[in-house]
């Protein structure tokens, strides 16, 4: 009997039988992330997806800016006060009689381009009353400064810029919104030089002394990653972006791109985010000032197409009652919050009705 082992095949490949080589030869299972570790994943990559996307838009946004910036151009003077320079846009009455008031439009909060959101007004105040637009620091076309947004520097900044533009009290003060604030310090400090006050759907110094605080950062961001310029040009995102001011749908073409790019150039910055921070520190010091003023007062209440709601229109009965010794309240049915973007000629008519002297 042949004891030999048998000589292996040398066409085999060696192969050594034991279990852990075994082990080795089979393929390996690729172990299976648990579901924490692949939420977590998805979530890297949507990061880093949306930071590139950021960064883009904030390329995207300061290139446009470069651009936008060219031909973005005063239409009007621009005044230096305190150190600034303040847009000032004013059309003469040639023939404006001795104390004949001058119309002063001054815009509510957060208007980008106040000379292009009252530009419906100019055709019904041309030619009929001397009247000037002024665009508070960071609004518009003028600079922005670093004083604090404080009522009586807001105040003494429009003195000065009506005083350089050469625009002589006495004034109508015809003010959107919250820009009824300043109307009325404006009224207390200078009394001699007001003519008339007439408020566009504004509140009463004692409504903003409630009025809510307001968080804007996701707004800003939206500007300056490019998101709100990119849908400019979407068909339809200027009228809904635009829909408390008809749509724009008064305003020529001209008008419209100012106040696109004003839009996309000044909104929100840190001037007009201070003012809404220190909205009830103005509102109060308006009111520890308060008295009766011997000043006729016209308020304008947007009836938002036939509803207007009784707690504003009461806001507005208490306005005229409690502010002035000669007021009168008009509901416009037909217009909501920014009434001269749908009835500008309501807006002109009070006030060219305050430029001269009662007899």
């Amino acid at each position: 009997m042949d004891h030999t082992k048998p000589h292996p095949d040398p066409d085999l490949p060696d192969r050594d039988p034991s279990p852990a080589n075994d082990l080795e030869s089979r393929p390996r299972r690729k172990k299976k992330r648990s579901l924490p570790r692949r939420i977590l994943s998805v979530f890297n990559i949507l990061i880093i997806l949306l930071l590139t996307l950021l960064l883009a838009g904030f390329v995207y946004q300061g290139i446009g800016e470069r651009a936008d910036r060219a031909a973005f151009q005063a239409p009007g003077t621009m005044v230096e006060v305190n150190g600034h320079r303040m847009h000032v846009y004013r059309e003469e009455k040639t023939d404006r009689a001795p104390r004949e008031a001058a119309v002063v439009l001054i815009s509510g909060w957060g208007t980008a381009s106040p000379y292009a959101d009252f530009s419906p007004m100019y055709e019904h105040l041309r030619g009929q009353a001397e009247f000037a637009v002024v665009e508070r620091f960071g609004y518009g076309y003028s600079e922005t400064t670093d004083d604090k947004r404080d009522i009586d520097r807001i105040t003494e900044e429009l003195e000065k810029a009506l005083q350089g533009a050469g625009v002589e009290p006495p004034y109508v003060l015809a003010a959107h919104s919250l820009g009824s604030l300043e109307a009325f310090r404006f009224a207390e400090l200078h009394p001699e030089q007001v003519a008339g006050i007439v408020t566009i759907d504004s509140g009463s110094p004692e409504f903003y002394l409630t009025f809510p605080e307001r968080n804007m950062q996701l707004q800003r961001l939206a500007i300056k990653s490019g998101l709100v310029r990119a849908l400019y040009h979407l068909n339809g995102f200027e009228q809904y972006l635009n829909g408390q001011r008809n749509g724009l749908r008064l305003m020529s073409a001209d008008m419209k791109e100012r106040d696109r790019l004003a839009t996309l150039l000044v909104t929100l910055n840190d001037n007009v985010t201070g003012e809404i921070r220190r909205v009830h520190a103005n509102a109060q010091k308006v009111i520890d000032a308060k008295t009766r003023l011997d000043i006729p007062t016209v308020q304008l209440v947007a009836g938002n197409f036939g509803e207007p709601t009784r707690e504003w229109l009461n806001t507005q009965q208490e306005l005229g009652s409690s502010w002035s010794s000669d007021s009168r309240m008009e509901v416009v049915k037909d217009s909501a919050h920014s009434i001269q973007q749908y009835r500008p000629e309501i807006v002109a008519e009070p006030a060219l009705g305050l430029i001269r002297p009662a007899d």
